[in-house]
Formats: structure tokens, sequence, C-alpha cells
């Protein structure tokens, strides 16, 4: 049997460096507490980031929520809704946003 683990992308809206803790929001205007689980990378204010049971994962770019969305539409097939685009780009958006 074959597991997989799902990440989400997210953008990185605060970071509470003395707690390791961070709000991000996963496209849809809600902030959500996380825990800053990567070690060798600094995450910071507009950092789009990989999360995966409440833990930050690893960073990612533009480039990589791209990816993310080609990778689900071969796996959904048709079940995937274009709303997950919408969301993404909103990240993207608020990412751009956050980093001037």
């Amino acid at each position: 049997m074959k597991i997989m683990c799902w990440g989400t992308p997210a953008v990185v809206v605060y970071v509470d460096e003395e707690s390791m803790t961070a709000k991000v929001d996963f496209g849809d205007g809600m902030l959500r507490d996380v825990v800053i689980g990567v070690a060798s990378e600094r995450i910071s204010r507009g950092d789009i980031v990989l999360v995966h049971a409440g833990v930050i994962i690893s960073k990612l770019s533009a480039e990589g929520v791209l990816e993310h969305i080609a990778f689900l539409r071969e796996v959904l097939g048709e079940e995937f809704s274009e709303s997950y685009v919408e969301i993404y780009r909103n990240i993207v958006r608020l990412a751009e946003e956050l980093k001037k």
C-alpha cells in the first residue's frame, strides 16, 4: 500500500520567532496558527510555504505553487475544480503584496 502525505500551500502573514509559530493564509482570507517545522530555512512574512498537519514543512516559490496545481490536476483529473486555481492565485498575490 502506498501512503501519501498531503501538504497545502499557504502564505506567511506573521512570524513569532520566540514560539516558533506563524499565522498563515491558505488563500481564503482566514488566518490560521501553524508551527514552524523547518530548521534550516528562515521563514518570513510573505513567504509561500507548504503546510502539513499544522506544521510548515518547506518553503515554496511561485513556480512551486504552479507545480502543485499541475500535480492536483493530474491526481484529481475531472474532479479538480478551477476554484483551487483561484485560491492558489490568491496565495501568490498576497505573498507579493506582503513582500513589498
